[in-house]
């Protein structure tokens, strides 16, 4: 699992350190911003999904009959909000016991 995250870390991470422009030549400047430029645009296409949805979805064409319907029981309510605190407090008592290291050092001398 560690080995996949670094894996998909080292692929989208853009190390602005090693570009040093007074070490690379102009053609290696040129295909690093295309690589960037090529991978942006890439990622700013399956973005484009969340701009179609309508920033308001209509549940009904006719909300003045929702909000002269009869409210929602007390009771109704109360239970709702009993189980969300079950819920939090079955998610807040969940630990993880740590095994093993998750970084370790290598012997390099």
């Amino acid at each position: 699992m560690l080995s996949s995250i670094l894996a998909k870390t080292a692929i989208n991470i853009i190390d602005v350190s090693a570009a040093d422009s007074q070490g690379m030549e102009q053609h290696e400047y040129m295909d690093r911003a295309r690589q960037y430029s090529t991978r942006l645009a890439m990622l700013s296409n399956n973005l484009t999904h969340w701009k179609k949805l309508p920033l308001l979805p209509s549940l009904t064409n006719q909300p003045h009959q929702v909000l002269a319907s009869d409210p929602v029981p007390f009771a109704d309510l109360q239970q709702v909000s009993r189980i969300a605190a079950y819920a939090f407090s079955a998610l807040s008592q969940i630990r993880v016991d740590a095994k093993e290291e998750l970084v370790v050092q290598f012997g390099i001398p």
